[in-house]
């Protein structure tokens, strides 16, 4: 059974959204007519696991599970990109739409919290899209989270980062800490959490640029599974680490919501 989608067009742009995963798959603004965001050929849509491609939703945590010792072993990304969205509300605004999506059960295993968790896609020349988390119960709980976003590029050879600074932690070298490169080009697997929340960074090809803002995060991660780590996906054709390259707003360096409070993890790509 194919997951439910909703199709969003307007004068200015148009999505295609899951409401498994409550997840973008596309985006196209309509003045260039092109793609920003890349979804695996080999990508299941039948709600049997996470969907390759868009922008998959991490939360109540990001990368491995690090709580407590579980009985069983617990997803990576955490369990909301794999759980219905309900549809709460679609506007037609000026120049753009917005959707409202909330996560039907936001409780599970690891995530000791009660939690309201909700989704504001703004579809228009521009793509906003806010993940927001409202703590609903009387104590703290801990938090970490990503907009995992699969970007559309031409050849991943060809492609640089601009933006970025400071230290990033490195998965591939023993999470080592290392100065991020001036010239920032890729040869190899890349599995990086930049430490200095950017606030704006460009995906820059021969042909095309990507930009995205992002806010309310800690950390930017980049992510590409090169040729060898591509093997490990069957849902990813051989040859399709060279279309795409993950740049992920996220908050991943230690935040504790408040009773009451509420957090939103937010980017725009234009």
């Amino acid at each position: 059974m194919k997951v439910p989608q909703l199709l969003i067009e307007n004068a200015l742009g148009s999505a295609r959204i899951s409401l498994f995963g409550g997840q973008v798959l596309s985006f196209c603004p309509r003045h260039d007519g092109r793609e920003r965001l890349f979804l695996s050929s080999k990508a299941l849509l039948d709600g049997s696991k996470s969907i390759r491609g868009g922008i998959p939703l991490c939360w109540p945590w990001f990368g491995a599970y690090q709580g407590p010792a579980a009985t069983t072993p617990m997803p990576a990304h955490g369990y909301a990109r794999t759980r219905r969205w309900d549809v709460v509300d679609i506007t037609e605004q000026a120049g753009s739409t917005e959707v409202l999506l909330q996560l039907e059960d936001s409780s599970g295993p690891g995530f000791n919290g009660v939690a309201q968790v909700q989704v504001l896609i703004n579809v228009g020349s521009k793509l906003k899209v806010g993940l927001y988390t409202l703590n609903q119960g009387p104590a703290a709980f801990s938090l970490s989270a990503a907009l995992h976003t699969y970007f559309a590029i031409d050849d991943i050879h060809q492609t640089q980062l601009r933006g970025l600074s400071g230290l990033y932690s490195d998965k591939t070298q023993n999470w080592a800490r290392l100065p991020t490169p001036p010239n920032y080009r890729f040869s190899a697997e890349t599995d990086r959490i930049h430490l200095l929340a950017a606030p704006t960074v460009e995906i820059v090809s021969p042909a095309s640029k990507i930009t995205l803002e992002s806010s309310g995060h800690d950390s930017v991660v980049v992510w590409n599974p090169w040729d060898n780590g591509s093997q490990a996906f069957a849902d990813l054709a051989a040859d399709e680490y060279q279309r795409f390259i993950c740049v992920e707003t996220a908050l991943t360096q230690g935040f504790s919501l408040q009773p009451g409070q509420q957090h939103c993890l937010q980017q725009t790509i234009t």
